[in-house]
């Protein structure tokens, strides 16, 4: 009620008379403050250098304070879920030592007021980003799979198990050193999942969500069962930009029919060609760098090729679908695509 007659004095017998309108929420102010200090520093931990507070207060609130100004015609003060807020930030900012970010902080608070002055407290940071790498000697799933089958004690139930993948690992590792509530995987490409990652490594971008801490070392190398990755950058958001790869393949061939050394110098002519193949309706294009082959016996070859990300190496091989040129095409031989290795990516 103050707030609204400033000019009005008040006799110390009016201090603890509740307030017509708020029900004397203004009077926890401190008890809420230190709440939310002891919250998110000592039980959730939190890293953090900016913060905002949101408030939600009960809609009697503003329908009171509504009452009073249309009955005494009040104009041009701020309305109590303003001032509150005002209070409430100021006094978290003392005692955090933290600076108030309206617009990009690293934590939002939201304050629940309820009809009856009870209050809950929600807290959430803002997403982390981290860019790595990430090497495969093991043969692995990039992805999580569920793979369901029969449980050994009842034959109609049936359970889900989960096979380790690049993602698993990677998120089990990261979680010991950031907590976090979830964390959702970018992939840049992906591989089969008998083919091994070499070189540099493939790119992958993860977005933490609430993470409780916001650093980690930069370039350290985690292995584990096989599998080898690194965090090369750590951003604050995500950047709205396409990444064009460059990657080489090792690629292992089976032919139909014995390969013919006349024909082999065909597949020089696919060096800076461009592949066509449809995908979804549409017709993409890709480019081969380079090629070089060696042949192993009259029904096997090795194909090194340099190619733009996203070439179907299958399809490329084998032709079943429509894709053009292709190696089974070129060679006059049908070719199947035993497996293949991605020995290097390169941002193009």
């Amino acid at each position: 009620m103050k707030r609204n007659f400033p000019t009005l004095k008040y006799s110390s017998k009016m201090t603890n008379v509740e307030c017509f309108i708020c029900k004397g929420i203004f009077s926890i102010i401190n008890e809420i403050a230190h709440k939310i200090f002891e919250t998110i520093n000592f039980q959730e931990k939190y890293s953090y250098r900016s913060f905002t507070i949101g408030t939600s207060l009960p809609y009697y609130m503003f329908d009171k304070e509504d009452y009073i100004r249309s009955l005494f015609k009040l104009k041009d003060i701020e309305d109590i879920k303003t001032s509150f807020n005002f209070e409430i930030r100021n006094k978290f900012k003392f005692l955090s030592k933290k600076n108030l970010n309206l617009k990009n902080p690293d934590i939002k608070i939201n304050l629940f007021i309820s009809d009856n002055n009870e209050y809950s407290i929600t807290i959430l940071s803002r997403s982390l980003f981290l860019l790595g790498r990430y090497t495969k000697k093991k043969f692995m799933a990039q992805r999580e799979k569920n793979d369901l089958k029969s449980c050994p004690f009842d034959a109609h139930d049936q359970k889900i198990l989960k096979k380790q993948s690049i993602e698993t690992i990677i998120q089990k590792t990261l979680s010991n050193y950031i907590r976090s509530d979830r964390i959702v995987f970018t992939w840049y490409g992906s591989e089969d999942d008998n083919s091994q990652v070499l070189g540099k490594g493939r790119l992958f971008m993860i977005q933490l969500i609430n993470p409780r801490n916001r650093t980690i070392k930069i370039n350290k190398v985690f292995t584990n069962n096989g599998i080898s990755f690194k965090i090369i950058e750590n951003k604050d958001f995500i950047e709205n930009v396409k990444r064009n790869f460059r990657i080489k393949n090792k690629i292992f061939i089976k032919a139909s029919n014995p390969i013919n050394k006349i024909h082999l110098t065909k597949l020089m002519k696919l060096n800076n060609s461009i592949i066509r193949y449809c995908y979804k309706s549409k017709i993409i294009y890709k480019k081969i760098y380079y090629i070089r082959f060696k042949k192993l016996d009259p029904f096997h070859l090795i194909i090194n090729i340099e190619c733009d990300s996203g070439l179907f190496l299958r399809q490329f091989i084998e032709g079943r679908n429509f894709i053009e040129p292709n190696i089974s095409s070129v060679l006059s031989n049908q070719c199947e695509c035993l497996k293949f290795d991605i020995m290097n990516i390169s941002i193009s």
